[in-house]
């Protein structure tokens, strides 16, 4: 009976008895033979099972079950899935009436068929029954338990489990291991993850189970400890599949640098990178903005001898796009063509994507109008190539071509015209078209936003970029990691300290702050913003700094005038593996033109090329002329500029000049204004700076000279203001607008204090005041200069002594203001810190941060 119960389950040949099918008619794919079972099989067994009465060898509900299960994975007929079906419940029913349902090969046989039918619940209710019946060890269910809740991603349950199996001392099998540890790594639970390879190396799973080193390794390398992970992998002699599975975490993860070194640690090892393992990194690199290993990454795969595929072009020409390296793009369309790639719509897609990013939209247009298949995301890519570009007349041509062809635009489509518009400076249309969007049914998304807000910090609009983002929230729209980004920037732009804490806490509250670049906007917020001991607390709390994060962190210490500190970072940094880039140079040569350490910033900027690798760029000269002509090297400044390759580089004679008015040499600074008048003739600050000059050493015929020259060409003046920020509200202080409300309150107190401060040494330095008048009335308009005011009310407005007083202002300090502002800080025991257009200072207890360097 048995025999005919188990056969019963099997499909059936068809016999033919008279006729032999036709030669023409080509009989099913063998699959398919075994797939589609007869239905009335299944009822034939189904009324075979109502009259088996002795089940008592388990072992036969163990193949019923397991074949029921095999023929339910196979069928394709609807009939058959409905009959099996109503089988696997009949089969149940008998399992229970013979007192085997809680046998453990019966329970997960069961199991699995309850599985395939969807009823999850079911099957877990009895594995648990079943796990629980008599003394609660049988591990056959707990392992298998364990499994299927890994399985279903129900990773937090599957760890419980597998602990609640340790207690009860119930032993795991080597598949169970490698189950609860792959859940211990997506569930981020690193402890948990430690125990359970404890206890693999101790049952011995980790050498005999072939799953468990591959799952251990991932487990490590998805907690972001990528040294365990390598160890387990080199130490366990991990097949290639298992190698690859920890790069795709590194990639995934962002830890490209991991990736990388695994990618060479793998060849080491005798596993040789696979094409797929090469386009994991390649992937890892173009996601996570380090474009430039990209292309080394494509060389060590050509030098192996692979040939790339669709997939390395994407990935490569997406890192090509991000850098704007149009050379480097052309070249990988040659190679495309030379070695007569397969060309697919993706790559198509890649290329009009790279052409158009690099600002060359006639190429991409050729490459579009070429292609024979095209899909949505090629059409969008050149809709949002036209608008960045700005050119708007062609981009909607586009969106008229593409309902032509019978493609309706998406909202990603919009969203490309959205972009273009407000990176250009057009944000009421982008508003406008959004409300368009709405009109015909479309839902504006987080980009749509997302693309308002970053339009409007990139073009200096930061308070709409608030604006905008309250709307946002209005719409029930959440913000992206992305959003949260760029709102920190706006928070740095206006180095708004109160509302940057409230962007931290907003990402804190969506658990956005653990990821690495949220992270590392908040270090470049706060530090621009003024809170450097906030900025080192974030960067501190990294397991594992990049680049990016280290450039943020060392821009912040040298906008501070944290010279020494800065360089010390610069050091660790390179001990720790990271290769420096021209960044890093620009704010480790910042820092030593804050501390006036000329020989140190020679030194770095001299092994730039030779010992790092790195090209210096305009920005990095442009830092040295600053240092030399800081520290009154200008005739030596001047040298550097003309053996320079940027010798007609604005930057660099903008340097000088400032250098020359800050040491008062007049004929160097007419040979710098000279250049600079042709190169920027509508900078109204090089002129500002001449003026300044002229008058101050009393030469005013040839300042009015300048003044006219200025009007002439309509160039405005920009005027000086500072402001603070007391509780909500900001109150500006400006040179020639509105005078505040509180004026006469404000200059009572600030008179109060100079009486103050002169009993305690001070002397006025009206060296700064180049009008002709009495010395007198230099002295009271040494009273209207706006820092003065804006820490004046400060301290009006501002009781908690703990408290810094924070002013932002948009000019040089005056010598006078600086000293005033050093005494204030002794007399009434506060902490001022004032940002001028050239760095932080802090004044405590009658010193300040840049010890009178600036």
């Amino acid at each position: 009976m048995a025999a005919q119960a188990i056969s019963l389950l099997l499909p059936t040949p068809p016999t033919h008895r008279h006729h032999a099918p036709p030669h023409h008619v080509k009989p099913p794919p063998p699959s398919l033979q075994h797939a589609r079972a007869p239905p009335p099989h299944l009822l034939k067994v189904s009324e075979e099972l109502r009259g088996v009465d002795s089940f008592r060898d388990g072992r036969l509900l163990v193949s019923l079950l397991r074949q029921c299960a095999e023929l339910l994975r196979g069928a394709q007929d609807a009939e058959c899935v409905a009959v099996s079906r109503r089988l696997a419940p009949q089969l149940h029913s008998l399992a229970v009436r013979a007192g085997r349902a809680r046998d453990p090969h019966v329970a997960c046989a069961l199991v699995d068929l309850l599985a395939l039918l969807g009823r999850g619940a079911s099957s877990r209710r009895l594995l648990e029954e079943a796990a629980g019946a008599e003394d609660g060890k049988n591990a056959v269910l707990w392992n298998k338990h364990v499994a299927m809740l890994a399985e279903a991603e129900e990773w937090g349950e599957a760890i419980a489990v597998f602990g609640e199996m340790q207690a009860r001392g119930v032993p795991a099998d080597g598949y169970a291991c490698a189950r609860v540890l792959h859940a211990c790594g997506r569930a981020g639970a690193l402890r948990e993850g430690k125990a359970v390879h404890a206890h693999a190396v101790k049952a011995g799973h980790v050498d005999a189970h072939p799953l468990v080193p591959g799952f251990l390794a991932g487990m490590y390398a998805e907690n972001a400890d990528v040294a365990a992970a390598t160890r387990v992998l080199e130490t366990t002699e991990a097949a290639a599949v298992a190698w690859n599975a920890v790069l795709a975490c590194c990639a995934r993860l962002g830890l490209v640098d991991d990736a990388l070194e695994l990618a060479e640690r793998m060849a080491w090892s005798g596993q040789e990178p696979s094409l797929a393992t090469w386009n994991t990194v390649l992937s890892g690199c173009s996601r996570h903005g380090r474009d430039r290993e990209a292309f080394g990454v494509v060389r060590s795969m050509l030098e192996q001898g692979l040939l790339p595929n669709s997939s390395t072009m994407s990935s490569l020409l997406k890192s090509v796009a991000n850098l704007g390296q149009l050379a480097h793009g052309m070249e990988a369309h040659c190679f495309f063509l030379r070695h007569q790639l397969e060309p697919d719509v993706y790559t198509g897609t890649a290329f009009v994507d790279m052409y158009a990013k690099c600002g060359r939209l006639d190429y991409a247009q050729k490459v579009f109008d070429a292609l024979e298949l095209r899909n949505m995301t090629t059409w969008n890519s050149l809709v949002s190539g036209y608008a960045n570009a700005g050119q708007f007349d062609n981009a909607l041509k586009l969106v008229e071509e593409m309902k032509m062809n019978r493609l309706d635009p998406d909202i990603t489509t919009w969203n490309g015209l959205i972009t273009g518009y407000s990176m250009n400076g057009l944000s009421s249309q982008a508003v406008l078209l959004l409300r368009q969007i709405k009109a015909i049914g479309l839902t504006p998304n987080v980009v749509s936003w997302t693309s308002l807000i970053s339009g409007s910090c990139h073009n200096g609009d930061y308070e709409d970029s608030f604006y905008f983002f309250n709307e946002m929230q209005k719409d029930d729209v959440q913000p992206s990691l992305v959003t949260m980004s760029v709102l920190l920037r706006a928070c740095a732009g206006l180095a708004l300290l109160k509302k940057g804490k409230e962007m931290h806490c907003f990402a804190l509250r969506r658990a956005y702050d653990h990821d690495m670049v949220v992270r590392t906007a908040l270090i470049d917020m706060y530090s621009k913003a003024g809170s450097l001991t906030s900025a080192k607390r974030i960067f501190e709390s990294i397991q594992k700094n990049n680049l990016v994060s280290c450039n943020a962190m060392l821009t912040g210490l040298a906008v501070h005038g944290q010279g020494h500190e800065a360089i010390a970072l610069f050091h660790d940094m390179c001990n720790s593996g990271l290769k420096p880039d021209s960044i890093t140079f620009t704010a480790l040569l910042t820092a030593c033109r804050s501390m006036e350490l000329i020989t140190e910033g020679w030194g770095y900027f001299d092994s730039m090329e030779s010992r790092y690798g790195v090209t210096p760029t305009v920005e990095n000269y442009a830092c040295m002329v600053d240092l030399l002509s800081r520290c009154g090297y200008l005739d030596e400044a001047l040298d550097f500029i003309k053996k320079s390759p940027f010798k007609s580089a604005a930057s660099l004679w903008g340097a000088l000049l400032t250098g020359c008015t800050v040491h008062g040499n007049l004929a160097l600074a007419e040979v710098a204004a000279r250049k600079l008048f042709k190169l920027e003739p509508y900078n109204s600050a090089n002129y500002l700076q001449m003026v300044s000059l002229y008058e101050h050493e009393q030469m005013f015929d040839e300042a009015e000279s300048l003044k006219y020259a200025m009007k002439a060409k309509e160039l405005d003046s920009r005027p000086g203001w500072s402001w603070i920020q007391i509780e909500q509200s900001i109150h500006v202080f400006e040179v020639e607008g509105k005078p505040h409300p509180d004026t006469a309150e404000i200059y009572e107190e600030l008179i109060r204090l100079f009486f103050q401060i002169r009993k305690a040494g001070y002397v006025p330095d009206t060296s700064c005041i180049v009008y002709n008048v009495p010395e007198e009335e230099k002295e009271k308009l040494l009273l209207s200069h706006t820092e003065k005011l804006a820490i004046t009310y400060g301290l009006i407005h501002s009781d908690a002594s703990r408290v810094p007083i924070r002013v932002i202002k948009n000019t040089r300090m005056c010598n006078d203001c600086h000293e005033v502002a050093k005494q204030i800080s002794a007399l009434c025991d506060r902490q001022i810190i004032l940002r001028d257009a050239d760095r932080f200072h802090h004044f405590t207890g009658g010193k300040c941060s840049c010890n009178d360097c600036w």
